[in-house]
């Protein structure tokens, strides 16, 4: 195929020029004359405006002036007219988070960004922490994400940026997508790019994790003919080979067919498939039902659950319980280190079929673009 145009995301997608910012400088001057009243000493050093939040951080000057600080919560509320912000002590300092909603994060300012813009790999979006920096998972990096939420509203949402993400990264030659509609979301439109298949049902999805279990194999086997171990390495030394992305919705639908057959077929792709450039992405509304096969996904986005027990499981502490705004989640990179908060990017209905319809007027160009030099390759013989 001729030479695949990806779309930008700044053409077709939403971004901030400039976010609405809530002057907090005097906030700062109550809290510290606050202090001063109560005879209490620190070093207010944090004074962030997130998207979503606003962080004040102070360093006690020991641990009676923190206890004093801690004690004063109700004052905090006062001051800042609000019921439900957050004290908590973290490496030395004492946080009050404000949740103050200023602007929304939409998909295209994490598209827009220099994270994703200077990622090389397969970078799914993930959100945007309350420094504005984005936060972008690299599939060829950690190859599989587990996502889950008791929200579907929320998790269909998430998915569909991870999904144009990773559709406005990589041409079809460089990519199969294999989404299985089993929850709520249906993949409307995505059926109309040639290199995205749609399984509508559980019996089908299930036969195409079979068959990608068997392509397995085929790789490993042409791995070895090469001297190569990874997709990587057969890549450099002239191979071609698509990474394939399975997006699975809904877990517990494909698992009511047959719950043995689906862990054994997820569980044989997140330990081999990674070096064969085969990817899960694997989402359900039901954290608890994930217990059997979470340890095989490293990488997991938690939004909102019901219970901190299904937190707890999920990312290893609460938390997720309590998110309050739509498309907040904690993400674990799946190198060990704690949960991150972050906001995720909203898209609207409208967008995604402007993505879309971008995708597929550029997949039918570059299709013309090559039949035509065919032909002018044979009238030159």
């Amino acid at each position: 195929m001729a030479e695949f145009a990806l779309p930008r995301p700044g053409d077709i997608l939403r971004y901030h020029n400039r976010w609405n910012e809530r002057p907090i400088q005097p906030y700062i001057d109550e809290l510290i004359e606050l202090w001063a009243e109560n005879d209490i000493e620190g070093v207010l050093d944090v004074a962030v405006q997130g998207p979503m939040m606003t962080r004040f951080g102070v360093v006690p000057a020991d641990q009676h002036n923190a206890a004093k600080i801690m004690k004063l919560n109700k004052t905090y509320r006062a001051v800042f007219r609000r019921k439900d912000l957050r004290i908590y002590r973290r490496d030395g300092r004492i946080y009050i988070d404000i949740p103050w909603k200023r602007d929304n994060v939409w998909l295209g300012d994490l598209l827009c960004s220099d994270e994703y813009e200077s990622g090389t790999g397969l970078p799914a979006a993930i959100g945007m922490d309350i420094y504005r920096d984005c936060v972008i998972h690299d599939l060829t990096d950690i190859p599989h994400l587990l996502i889950s939420s008791s929200s579907v509203g929320a998790l269909t949402s998430f998915l569909q940026g991870v999904l144009i993400s990773l559709l406005m990264c990589g041409t079809p030659d460089d990519l199969d997508f294999y989404l299985c509609a089993s929850g709520n979301l249906r993949f409307e439109g995505f059926e109309s790019l040639p290199y995205c298949r749609v399984y509508e049902t559980g019996r089908k999805s299930l036969a195409m994790l079979s068959e990608l279990s068997e392509e397995i194999d085929r790789r490993y086997l042409q791995f070895r003919k090469y001297g190569c171990r990874n997709i990587y390495d057969y890549t450099e030394r002239g191979g071609q080979m698509r990474h394939r992305i399975i997006m699975i919705t809904e877990y517990n639908s494909l698992a009511s067919v047959s719950k043995q057959t689906t862990m054994g077929y997820l569980l044989r792709l997140t330990e081999l498939a990674g070096p064969c450039g085969i990817h899960i992405i694997l989402a359900s509304n039901s954290p608890s039902s994930l217990r059997g096969i979470k340890d095989s996904f490293p990488a997991r986005v938690c939004l909102k659950v019901a219970s901190a027990g299904d937190s707890n499981l999920l990312i290893g502490q609460k938390g997720a319980e309590s998110l309050r705004e739509k498309g907040s989640l904690y993400y674990l990179d799946g190198h060990g280190g704690a949960p991150i908060p972050l906001q995720s990017g909203a898209v609207t209905n409208r967008e995604v079929k402007d993505v879309i319809y971008a995708l597929q007027g550029n997949y039918i160009n570059a299709r013309r673009r090559s039949i035509f030099d065919e032909l002018e390759e044979e009238d030159d013989e």
